[in-house]
């Protein structure tokens, strides 16, 4: 493989936006930097609401969710399988990830997790069967197949909390198959550079020297470069068609009420009955703009 000098596309304060492109051959051009800093005053207070204020809070508002990325190959399908949709179902799919897939650490029991992606699941078929046709529709589930594996990776640190995922290998649109994530070869590779790498970026620099210090010795170690590239391969294998049992798949989604009920009913088999599900479910329909009894 011809490794030329390592191409800095942009240099973002994160490791896993520093990438090689091996087959590359262009000189080193200044890095771009880009930091993005928040300061100000955060004020938390308490407000007691009544029963019947939730209740009108529940189906008054409509959440809009942060727009899930994963990768670039996962960015650029769910942006090719939504276009042209109403907003309502973008906004569905987006809250359905955030609520059902990729959860934040207020869903601590695993249980409880599982059923969330598993109901998510059923909600992407529901959305693929009214609202997708043909090609997009086969290429939706895909994706959301892909993020339900991902979600499966999820770790969460025990000194920290912070919570992880592993996704698969990102490669830039348009980028050679060959095209290979500098860091991650780094982080296999050679752990000492790779922390001091990881160091240099917590320490508010970028990482390059230690990028540009490691590239010149990988044309010298392509024992290196197979090694990454049988792992991704098994990752993405992995990822890429995980099973996932899902204790609603008979659900029924030729309509709305079918569903709710469908789902209500499957809910109770499993005996899954915290409330939290049917509110799930009932979001759900509010973000489609769906009215369900």
């Amino acid at each position: 493989m011809n490794f030329g000098p390592l191409r800095a596309q942009q240099a973002v304060l994160n490791s896993s936006s520093l990438r090689i492109n091996p087959s590359s051959k262009q000189g080193v051009p200044s890095p771009q930097l880009h930091e993005e800093k928040q300061s100000g005053l955060i004020v938390q207070d308490t407000v007691e609401i009544s029963e019947a204020g939730r209740q009108l809070a529940e189906g008054a508002i409509v959440s809009h969710a942060a727009k899930y990325f994963g990768t670039t190959q996962i960015n650029d399908s769910l942006n090719r399988v939504l276009e042209g949709q109403p907003e309502e179902v973008s906004n569905s799919v987006y809250n359905m990830i955030q609520s059902n897939f990729i959860v934040d650490g207020t869903v601590t029991d695993e249980n409880q997790r599982a059923v969330l992606l598993e109901m998510g699941v059923s909600q992407s078929k529901y959305i693929a069967d009214h609202y997708m046709e043909g090609d997009k529709a086969k290429e939706f589930l895909e994706t959301m197949n892909q993020i339900a594996g991902i979600a499966l990776t999820r770790s969460i640190d025990s000194e920290t909390g912070d919570i992880s995922y592993t996704t698969p290998t990102d490669r830039p649109l348009g980028a050679p198959e060959d095209y290979v994530k500098l860091s991650e070869v780094m982080k296999q590779a050679d752990p000492q550079q790779y922390a001091a790498f990881m160091n240099d970026i917590k320490g508010g620099g970028n990482g390059l020297s230690q990028l540009l210090s490691f590239a010149q010795k990988v044309p010298q170690n392509p024992d290196w470069i197979n090694k990454y590239k049988e792992r991704t391969g098994q990752m993405e294998e992995l990822l890429n068609n995980t099973q996932l049992k899902n204790r609603f798949d008979k659900a029924d989604t030729t309509s709305a009420s079918a569903f709710m009920n469908s789902m209500q009913t499957l809910l109770k088999e499993a005996s899954a009955t915290q409330d939290s599900y049917m509110q799930n479910m009932r979001g759900f329909f509010r973000n489609l703009g769906v009215k369900v009894d």
